[in-house]
């Protein structure tokens, strides 16, 4: 019990701003996985369209890398459809 206190006190100490970034790369990362698995391609396949090595594109998955727009725009060409909308 009092570790899960400390866990929650010490999770709370996490500014929001970096929380949201956290929030919005993992759901970032699970449209690319679904739009994959909607597609059939295979990270090797989708490495190869996009011009990356399998690896990088398992970070991209992964939910951990910080995308830049260029790279979200090519990913959401690449696989036809939007990642992110803002408008």
């Amino acid at each position: 019990m009092i570790e899960n206190t400390l866990f929650k006190e010490e999770l709370a100490k996490i500014p929001e701003d970096v929380r949201k970034q956290v929030d919005l790369s993992w759901a970032i990362a699970d449209k690319i996985d679904a739009l994959l698995k909607k597609k059939g391609l295979s990270q090797k396949e989708f490495a190869h369209l996009m011009g990356k090595t399998e690896p990088e594109v398992s970070r991209w998955v992964g939910g951990t890398h910080n995308f830049t727009l260029k790279t979200l725009a090519k990913i959401s060409v690449v696989l036809g459809e939007d990642l992110i909308k803002v408008l």
